[in-house]
């Protein structure tokens, strides 16, 4: 299922705007309704918000629920949560006078392969119409636009955050440079393609993985078959991030491999990690990737097991452009900051596209 050629980030969406000034005329402050637990008023203190958070509202009493405070709010800032951007959407077409703004962030959407997800991706094309903006943290979006009709006019592209900010800008270096290469992350891992990699480059090799049901919900493949002998499986169930942090910090090479069908932002958590860890990434070709990197990371084709195991072979042996690769990566991540700052872009993005 081939897609049509991507465009660069300059031809496809809006960046994130962080000069723009809010419009000071305006009666009382601004209501957002959010799901973001963690936004708040200083984030952007040029700007009047009243920020209502959205609790766990589940069944019919809950949808209501939220549905009038759409109705009572100026903006409605959504993070993931497809069941309240379709419920905000359906309210628009059944009541298009309603002024409120409905902002889409990190929207996770998978190829639909079936029939059914096929007529689900149909339904929501059509709901999604009303979204006035998406927020995404990848700029290729072939698969998106093809399927679900997100066009690069709708989008804004923020960058991501390192997750675990406090802990990984102190985590101890390790002094040694690595002694193996990793696979690890839950999200359309193509475990067979690293673990096929690793085989015939020949180097120590750890597949990290977490419970069955954890991976099979999230579209990764269980290992249970034999592996070549220098590569290792690890069962890691405590899913504690000081485990996964310890696993990555000793690693010479981080692997993120991604399928042809993947059309999100699939392992950016873990790769971001990685790189403000100081350790060299190679990660498969696609959104979040080689569409808004450059030399920070090497990029494979997705789905191609005789270019990664060249990629692994040439960087477990090339000591100095690893160490460069890996020094790119850290300034990229670090750069990237915490939590703090993406909410804030995201929030200055959201008003900004109110008062516009």
């Amino acid at each position: 299922m081939s897609l049509p050629q991507r465009n660069s980030p300059e031809e496809s969406v809006r960046p994130v705007m962080q000069n723009k000034q809010p419009s000071p005329k305006r009666n009382g402050p601004i209501r957002v309704l959010s799901n973001f637990r963690n936004l708040d008023q200083s984030m952007l203190p040029e700007a009047a918000l009243a920020i209502e958070h959205l609790g766990a509202d589940d069944g019919v009493a809950g949808a209501l629920r939220f549905l009038r405070k759409c109705i009572q709010s100026d903006l409605v800032i959504l993070n993931v949560g497809e069941r309240h951007l379709r419920l905000a959407c359906l309210l628009k077409y059944a009541l298009p006078f309603l002024k409120f703004k409905i902002i889409s962030a990190d929207l996770i959407l998978r190829t639909p392969r079936t029939f059914q997800a096929r007529v689900k991706a149909a339904l929501n094309k059509f709901l999604w119409k009303r979204v006035d903006r998406f927020i995404l943290y990848f700029t290729d979006l072939r698969g998106y636009e093809r399927y679900f009709g997100i066009s690069p006019d709708r989008v804004t592209y923020v960058p991501f955050k390192v997750n675990g900010w406090e802990k990984v800008t102190t985590w101890p270096a390790d002094p040694q440079d690595g002694s193996y290469v990793l696979c690890a992350g839950r999200t359309l891992r193509d475990v067979n393609t690293f673990v096929q990699a690793v085989g015939k480059a020949g180097c120590p090799g750890v597949l990290l993985q977490q419970s069955r049901e954890l991976l099979t919900a999230h579209g990764t493949e269980p290992w249970q078959r034999e592996l070549p002998p220098n590569v290792k499986l690890v069962t890691d169930n405590t899913t504690t991030p000081e485990t996964f942090f310890d696993f990555i910090s000793k690693a010479r090479i981080v692997v993120l491999p991604r399928f042809k069908h993947d059309i999100a932002a699939s392992g950016i958590g873990t790769y971001i990690v990685a790189m403000a860890l100081k350790r060299c990434v190679i990660i498969s070709e696609g959104p979040a990737a080689n569409d808004v990197m450059t030399d920070q990371a090497v990029f494979v084709p997705p789905e191609n097991v005789e270019k990664l195991a060249d990629q692994i072979k040439l960087l477990w042996h090339d000591d100095a452009l690893r160490s460069k690769i890996a020094a790119r990566g850290q300034a990229y991540a670090l750069s990237l900051k915490d939590e703090r700052r993406l909410l804030t872009d995201i929030l200055r993005v959201s008003v900004s596209h109110l008062e516009a």
